[in-house]
Formats: structure tokens, C-alpha cells, sequence
């Protein structure tokens, strides 16, 4: 997987932009999809998407997934890249901001769903935990890189997947 570094401030406002972080979560669930489809599941119009979808072309976060041609027009369908965006090195007012708005979007997400934690199957929907662990050094270095392991082989669509959004904090405190 490569990282896409965020460094300067012009690609962290184009990252931050409230609608293109909604528009890298829709790609993120649904796959590809064309400006049009992203348009009709934004309420917004589809030059406002595409150009959106642009300008995230031109970080590196988005890319062109195919063409199809669609009652006699060619359709474009972009997805998201293959990368994880790195924020290490971005001024920490601007990279709070960022985490607050993306954690909001997951929170939103969450408490937009049915409270309900097992579907008809018992098989698990959602749900939100907090706690403190206690773990050594080692403990915490094994458990990111499960965490890190999981996300990474399960981040693609698959045959018979659900799409998961998830939201991770874990520090030392």
C-alpha cells in the first residue's frame, strides 16, 4: 500500500473539504462510482462532484476505475487508490481539525443507524466501545500491527463483505 504524505497546507484544505470526505467514504462502501452516482447520493449536481472527485484525482487519493459507455455516453468511474494518507508532518491546529471532522463523520454514521447491535441472524452491526487497556510495550506494539494487519487485508470489496465504517483512537495516556 503506498502513503500519500499531506505537507503543505493547499493539499491538506483539498483533503479536509468536508464533501470530498464524504466522497472518499461513498467510494470507500460502495466501490467505484461516477460522478453522477456520487451527485445523486450527495444532493449535489454532478459537475460539482466531478470537480470534487478532481481534485482529489490530484492528490493521489482517487483514480480512474474505468469507462463504460452509458446510453450512448462514456461514463467515467473513479475509485479509491490503494493508499493510506499520512498526515505526520501537517501543523497540529490543522490536524485536529481534520481528525474532528472525520470522527464526526463516523459518529454521525453510527447514531444515523438503528440502535440495533445483532441483525435477524445475530450476526454483528455496530456498535461503539471505550475503555482503558493496559498493555506493555510489546502488548501495544502487537496490537496496532493486528489492527493495522485486519483493516489492511479487509479494506477491498469483496464477494459476500458488508461495508464497516470504523473510527480507531488509541493513545498512551
Amino acid at each position: 500500500m503506498n502513503t500519500i504524505r499531506l505537507s503543505d497546507d493547499k493539499d491538506l484544505q483539498v483533503f479536509m473539504h468536508p464533501l470530498r470526505q464524504r466522497i472518499l467514504t461513498l467510494l470507500a462502501i460502495h466501490g467505484s462510482m461516477t460522478p453522477k452516482q456520487v451527485a445523486d447520493s450527495l444532493s449535489m449536481t454532478s459537475s460539482s462532484a466531478k470537480h470534487h472527485i478532481l481534485k482529489l484525482v490530484g492528490l493521489g487519493t482517487v483514480e480512474v476505475d474505468r469507462t463504460a459507455l452509458i446510453n450512448g455516453i462514456t461514463a467515467t468511474y473513479y475509485k479509491r487508490t490503494d493508499a493510506t494518507v499520512s498526515l505526520g508532518s501537517v501543523e497540529g491546529g490543522s490536524r485536529a481539525a481534520l481528525a474532528q471532522n472525520l470522527l464526526k463523520e463516523v459518529q454521525d454514521g453510527f447514531f444515523s443507524q438503528d440502535r440495533v447491535l445483532e441483525d435477524e441472524g445475530g450476526h454483528f452491526r455496530g456498535d461503539m466501545l471505550t475503555g482503558v487497556l493496559h498493555l506493555s510495550a510489546e502488548e501495544a506494539d502487537e496490537l496496532i500491527g493486528i489492527i493495522r494487519s485486519y483493516i489492511a487485508f479487509h479494506e477491498k470489496i469483496g464477494t459476500k463483505t458488508l461495508p464497516f465504517v470504523y473510527s480507531l483512537v488509541a493513545y498512551h495516556a
